[in-house]
């Protein structure tokens, strides 16, 4: 028997038996592949269960006891999703957001992914999710031989990912958001996240004795500890939430002490705007104007984000007042040039 087909076929077993099934069991129901000295038999079973691991499907041995006999099964609640209780145009747009995700081929979790996605197809094309996704699902499922070469970033997160899981400290050459400064970092890694397309670590910096995230896009260089690979480097820190620093705004990114911002929004302000500010900003009205009060630890994020807004100006700090004012004259020479 072909193995593909021998590993569908025993899923199918192991899935369809009310009660675990025996290793003699299976030998009966597989005599050609299971055959043979006993030993050779139990490590091509073995073989067989690790590669329907990898496919998502987690074959165990229960030990059994008086009411249960021993044997192997599919714990069906680790291979069996819950149900998510989606509407149909849900199922279908989550199916696409992964399918987009595993086609930017940076997505450091891939493998997980599409097992997530190979449990749910069936719901997701009988939602309606477009048969583009669902061929570059099955496309990019083939293997990284047939993918097309990932960039740079892509090989950081999956080095990156293996770093946070073991804990071992990464080297990263870096290029700073403001003067681009290059430095060379020393870095506990806790987690990884990704918004606004874009891919951040979280982590300890040695170098700056604090806290800090870093966007890949502007990492030069990366190197994860090889030293004893299976000894962490740090210890785990039971205070991190990865959650906590991946909803953060742009100008909470602690580049200088805190700074209490006023900006002022002048009618009519839609809600998308106000929102724009994050969760943690105050809004008030006053004067028929809209106020936003919030706290900056990355002014110049903040400015950006306040140009990119119609009918928005900051009233505090001055520095921030100022400097928003001397992009605005930079951008107006150059209209006039």
């Amino acid at each position: 028997m072909q193995k593909a087909q021998r590993l569908l076929d025993l899923a199918a077993l192991l899935l369809r038996a009310p009660e675990p099934v025996s290793w003699r069991e299976i030998q009966e129901q597989f005599r050609e592949d299971y055959g043979g000295s006993e030993e050779a038999a139990i490590r091509k079973f073995e073989r067989d269960k690790a590669e329907l691991l990898e496919l998502g499907i987690p074959v165990r041995y229960l030990a059994g006891d008086e009411d249960l006999a021993a044997g192997y099964l599919v714990d069906k609640d680790d291979f069996y999703l819950p149900d998510l209780r989606l509407p149909p145009e849900d199922l279908a747009l989550l199916y696409l957001a992964g399918s987009a995700a595993l086609a930017g081929g940076a997505f450091p979790y891939a493998r997980d992914l599409m097992h997530a996605m190979s449990k749910l197809s069936f719901a997701a094309r009988a939602a309606g999710a477009s048969e583009v996704a669902a061929a570059t699902a099955q496309r990019l499922s083939r293997g990284p031989e047939e993918q097309e070469a990932r960039p740079a970033v892509a090989g950081w997160l999956e080095q990156l990912s293996h770093a946070v899981a073991a804990r071992k400290r990464v080297q990263l050459t870096y290029a700073g958001a403001e003067r681009r400064e290059v430095t060379t970092r020393e870095v506990e890694p806790y987690g990884l996240y990704q918004k606004g397309g874009a891919w951040f670590l979280v982590g300890h910096c040695l170098l700056r004795k604090a806290l800090r995230t870093f966007h890949l896009g502007r990492v030069r260089s990366l190197t994860v500890n090889g030293a004893a690979p299976r000894t962490p480097d740090f210890p785990s820190r039971k205070d991190f939430s990865l959650a906590e620093h991946a909803t953060r705004e742009p100008w909470e990114y602690r580049n200088h002490a805190p700074l209490t911002c006023k900006v002022r929004l002048d009618p009519p302000v839609p809600p998308e705007t106000v929102a724009s500010f994050g969760p943690r900003a105050r809004v008030r009205e006053q004067d028929g104007s809209t106020l936003v009060e919030l706290t900056a630890t990355n002014g110049a994020a903040l400015v950006r984000h306040v140009l990119s807004l119609d009918r928005a100006e900051i009233l505090a700090p001055r520095p921030l007042r100022d400097e928003a004012r001397s992009v605005l004259a930079r951008l107006a020479r150059k209209v006039s040039a």
